[in-house]
């Protein structure tokens, strides 16, 4: 994407349409992913409510709930869950305003990773849009922390990760991913086909939660402590940690545009990034928003600022 054209907003060029199976509910579900007007954002449309009251943004203060997925809900009580893949992928193709329509109250789970979104997208393709694209641009260091666990962002010129997990299983142990660029590029040749991961001695309690309905060997590795029960095994030998840089694309894109600074974290998960997010954005001392053609100008203006 030439530098002029990423100044500007995008959107899809052509809808384009899913089908597939609800991981946490189990319902059959039918999505579709249209072109939207500029400076809407992401919104999600559950076809199955009342009109006037099916709308739910993609947007930090409608998190509702991180326990496994993110789900996100508006002032009438509307949700839908399991939204990080396909956010991520609309966050990595530069898309940033969707209408996402559903017919069930859970984005499909399809193959547990974001492949099939950012296939859909691509074969889309990006229609430039009229309104300018804009930014958050890290002034300061803000981090959450919660015993072993961090995530934190500091200011940098572009969006980059560290991302660390530690698993007591043996088939995944720790595992680090480090100076990842948060692009397009990476997303997909790194990224995309890493699959969502569960261990075998928590299927039953969550189960008896009522999640993981639809959860199958199709669509999430399943770990037995020394061994992954999957009989293809892995895409990748970090797949795991891979899996959480994809979550990441979405969960910080909740924030509204897209953040450039450094994010770092150990045992990060969606409630930790939705609290990093909050923080971020709740105090305008924290960052800066911007027209993304002139974000390299004020990083360097705040950083030699914050610095001297």
């Amino acid at each position: 994407m030439s530098k002029d054209i990423e100044y500007f907003q995008h959107t899809l060029n052509e809808p384009v349409t899913c089908f597939g199976r609800g991981l946490h509910t189990g319902l059959s579900v039918v999505m579709r992913i249209l072109p939207a007007a500029p400076n809407t954002g992401w919104t999600f449309i559950r076809r199955d409510l009342p009109q006037g009251e099916n709308e739910i943004r993609a947007i930090w203060f409608n998190v509702r709930d991180t326990q496994l997925s993110t789900t996100l809900g508006n002032r009438f009580g509307a949700t839908v869950s399991t939204v990080e893949h396909i956010l991520s992928a609309l966050k990595a193709h530069g898309i940033d305003n969707a209408r996402i329509v559903l017919n069930a109250p859970e984005v499909p789970i399809l193959e547990g990773s974001a492949r099939t979104f950012s296939d859909l997208i691509l074969s889309s393709g990006r229609r430039v849009q009229s309104a300018r694209r804009r930014v958050i641009v890290v002034r300061k260091t803000i981090e959450v922390v919660e015993g072993d666990k961090f995530v934190r962002l500091t200011p940098a010129p572009e969006a980059t990760a560290d991302v660390e997990i530690d698993f007591p299983s043996v088939a995944i142990g720790r595992q680090k991913l480090t100076g990842i660029k948060l692009d397009e590029k990476t997303f997909v040749t790194r990224i995309r086909d890493a699959r969502t991961f569960t261990m075998k001695s928590e299927v039953d309690k969550i189960m008896a939660e009522g999640l993981a309905q639809g959860a199958s060997l199709a669509n999430a590795i399943l770990v037995d402590d020394e061994k992954v029960i999957n009989p293809e095994g892995l895409h990748y030998p970090d797949e795991f940690v891979r899996h959480k840089v994809l979550d990441l694309y979405g969960d910080l894109a909740l924030a509204g545009a897209h953040i450039i600074g450094h994010f770092s974290g150990r045992k990060i998960g969606h409630t930790l990034n939705a609290r990093l997010v909050a923080k971020l954005v709740s105090n305008t001392n924290n960052f800066t928003f911007t027209d993304r053609e002139y974000a390299e100008t004020y990083w360097t203006t705040i950083n030699y600022r914050d610095s001297a």
